[in-house]
């Protein structure tokens, strides 16, 4: 038996027994505890019982101790090389564990990567099939969107032809026409001098939207009696600041308005709203035309000097083109990056001023639809944008305060460029009045007007709004100033 082992202990088995399935020798004592406990081999594994070891006879006689366990020198060199044993067996069981977590992080690594484009797939697919829906749909939904009965007409997508010669021609005639004229056109005599508006006092206020909060405004150009406004109730009014009466009331978005417009000419008034949609209508609120180009909330609408043309901006980083003679949207421009909040035509007609969600301004060349430059101009988003009708300055706000801007400056200056004015007060609305003498500020629930050129202060009505001062709207030759509230009132 001096040559055969336990094969769980490694030792000669003073009780020995073999397993009659695999053969293999075990130390009773140790075998039978390890079959009760797990009813398996403890070699291959395989089920094993009591019944299955059968007892080997051998030998009672005590076997001699090995000689070099016989003397103490003997047995200090056996433990040593038993500590050496573990100490390896222990470095090997350290190595194999390191490699082990070492392919465990791996696998995870590996399986989070997985997780992460099989997300994305689903996500662009899910996308895709959005896409193409909206698309299937968009022919059919088409021929069903009858002027009256389903609240104007839905336009064209991209036509294809892009912004025409023939208007890019238009457009740039009447930016000559405008410049020049510019530089000879006088201040009007009936101009209200910076005394007269320092004294301008609340004259009236009217609940336009009843229980809602007014959220944009705008005043007509050349009759003093007319705003229109957009409320938090997906609702667009026009006012008669006269008789303080509502001279129109414009019902077909499902979302509250971000802007409004009204057109000094044709007695027609436009609308952006968070439901992703434009719409035009007539002067007595019958919808005209309804365009669906974007794909977020449409925060940005600016009326092209020629009165031919009307942009708008949305939070899907995009812009469109409409041509209002015939109801067509002829551009489409998809920008990278933030989305935009707000959107204005420069005067002359041949930029286009954005603000972007992330405090960037970005000035677009409508001649070749490309940004022709971008800068930083607030920590946070863009909330409103006004160019001056002097044709150079620029005037923007956000949470960090007001900025007023030299685009001589700032197109020598590119990304770096630098206010040369700037208001203190979180602000959510800026407009200059047309003979480009002032500009009003909407702080907070405060108004606020300074003189242009020398951005000295003119008037200062604090608590203008019980809430916060959404829009502001200078009237003709600012004789008075419109302003909305999140109070639900506008107020003269």
């Amino acid at each position: 038996m001096s040559g055969l082992v336990c094969a769980m202990s490694g030792e000669t088995p003073l009780d020995p027994v073999v397993s009659v399935k695999s053969g293999n020798l075990f130390e009773k004592g140790l075998v039978t505890k390890y079959v009760q406990e797990s009813g398996t081999c403890p070699v291959t594994g395989e089920p094993l019982s009591l019944d299955d070891l059968v007892s080997v006879k051998s030998s009672s006689t005590a076997k001699p101790r090995a000689t070099s366990a016989t003397s103490l020198p003997g047995m200090f060199t056996a433990f040593q090389a038993e500590w050496d044993a573990l100490v390896l067996e222990s470095f090997e069981l350290r190595k194999v564990l390191d490699k082990t977590r070492q392919e465990l992080s791996h696998a995870l690594y590996q399986h989070d990567a997985a997780c992460r484009v099989i997300a994305k797939l689903i996500k662009e697919r899910d996308q895709a099939r959005a896409d193409l829906a909206s698309s299937a749909a968009a022919p059919a939904a088409a021929p069903a969107a009858a002027p009256a009965a389903a609240g104007g007409r839905a336009m064209d997508v991209d036509d294809g032809e892009g912004i025409s010669e023939g208007i890019m021609a238009k457009i740039t005639e009447k930016a000559g026409t405008l410049s020049k004229g510019r530089k000879k056109r006088e201040i009007s005599a009936s101009l209200a001098g910076a005394e007269a508006v320092g004294g301008y006092k609340e004259a009236k206020s009217f609940p336009v939207h009843l229980s809602n909060a007014v959220t944009c405004i705008d005043a007509h150009k050349t009759n003093s009696s007319l705003v229109l406004t957009g409320g938090a109730d997906n609702k667009v009014v026009l006012f008669n600041v006269a008789t303080g009466q509502q001279a129109a009331k414009m019902e077909g978005h499902t979302k509250g308005i971000n802007r409004v417009l009204l057109h000094p000419t044709a007695g027609t008034a436009f609308s952006c709203s968070s439901d992703k949609t434009v719409r035009s209508w007539s002067a007595d609120g019958a919808a005209q035309f309804t365009w669906k180009q974007h794909k977020k909330d449409v925060t940005g609408l600016s009326l092209h000097a020629t009165g031919d043309y009307l942009v708008s901006a949305s939070m899907d980083a995009s812009w469109s083109f409409y041509d209002l003679a015939t109801g067509v949207c002829r551009k489409s421009v998809q920008s990278e990056g933030a989305g935009f909040s707000v959107a204005t035509f420069h005067p002359d007609g041949l930029i286009l001023g954005t603000g972007l969600a992330d405090g960037t301004v970005a000035v677009w060349d409508i001649k070749s639809q490309t940004n022709a430059l971008s800068f930083a101009a607030h920590k946070d988003g863009v909330l409103s944008l006004a160019f001056c009708e002097n044709g150079y300055t620029l005037a923007t706000c956000g949470k960090d305060g007001t900025n007023v801007w030299d685009l001589r400056k700032v197109a020598k200056q590119g990304a770096d460029a630098a206010a040369v004015k700037t208001f203190a007060g979180a602000a959510q609305s800026v407009a200059f009045d047309y003979s480009g003498s002032y500009v009003a500020v909407g702080q907070e629930k405060n108004l606020a007007v300074y003189m242009c050129k020398t951005w000295a202060d003119v008037l200062h009505v604090k608590g203008a709004h019980g809430g916060q001062v959404a829009g502001v709207a200078w009237g003709p030759d600012a004789q008075f100033i419109a302003t909305a509230g999140k109070d639900k009132c506008v107020k003269l």
